[in-house]
């Protein structure tokens, strides 16, 4: 999260650009969507990844 919060990206890129998973298995998806909407909604006052 702390490379999200220095070069901000939708969620679905950051991802892609973050998170270097090897095995593609997608079990931290949702714990980090919900990380990433929380963080994303205290600094921007948005309420959903989709309002990113």
């Amino acid at each position: 999260m702390s490379k999200q919060q220095l070069d901000p990206l939708p969620f679905h890129l950051m991802i892609d650009a973050y998170t270097k998973c090897a095995e593609g298995c997608g079990s931290c998806i949702e714990a980090l969507r919900e990380r990433f909407e929380m963080e994303y909604s205290d600094a921007h006052g948005a309420t959903s990844v989709e309002a990113a």
